[in-house]
């Protein structure tokens, strides 16, 4: 169905949608989607912009069922609704004769990256070292984040501590 490899995140509007973990946050909300809306979504954003036809739909989230354009009506209306819950304006644009693209613009990341390098002082970071990251992977050494007071410089989000990774 998807396109998208495993450890990617599109991030739109006031949202991120992991693709791997197949689930929509709205910062710390996980906001649940039914396996069409899922589908549904991630073509949208896929597209980057473009709009998406009502076929192409069809064929990718109905791939092997006999249904109308009636069906991803009432599913769009329904991701719609789920999307306006949550504060977003009309993100799931209308595209008269021609489908559905989303309003709004969309970044992709790739997994969570774990840079080895402070972004700001370009000092070495081991993945068992206490390093900074905010919410869009800025990364920077405990000394460096200390002098920011916890914002990213970059995107104004909040340092935390990175993840560490488990060793074998």
């Amino acid at each position: 169905m998807t396109t998208a490899p495993l450890g990617v995140t599109y991030r739109f509007d006031r949202f991120a949608l992991d693709v791997s973990r197949r689930a929509l946050s709205d910062g710390n909300d996980l906001i649940p989607l039914s396996e069409k809306s899922f589908r549904i979504l991630v073509l949208l954003v896929e597209a980057e912009g473009g709009v998406v036809s009502r076929s192409q739909f069809l064929e990718a989230v109905w791939p092997d069922e006999a249904v109308s354009e009636a069906n991803l009506t009432q599913q769009l209306s329904l991701l719609r609704g789920l999307l306006r819950e949550h504060g977003a304006g009309e993100i799931i644009l209308t595209v008269p004769g021609s489908g559905y693209r989303l309003g709004v613009v969309v970044e992709k990341k790739m997994g969570l990256l774990m840079k080895l390098r402070c972004e700001r002082c370009q000092a070495p970071l081991s993945h068992g070292s206490g390093a900074l990251i905010c919410s869009y992977e800025c990364t920077f050494c405990p000394a460096c984040g200390e002098q920011m007071a916890g914002i990213c410089p970059n995107c104004g989000g909040e340092l935390r501590e990175r993840p560490r990774r488990k060793t074998a």
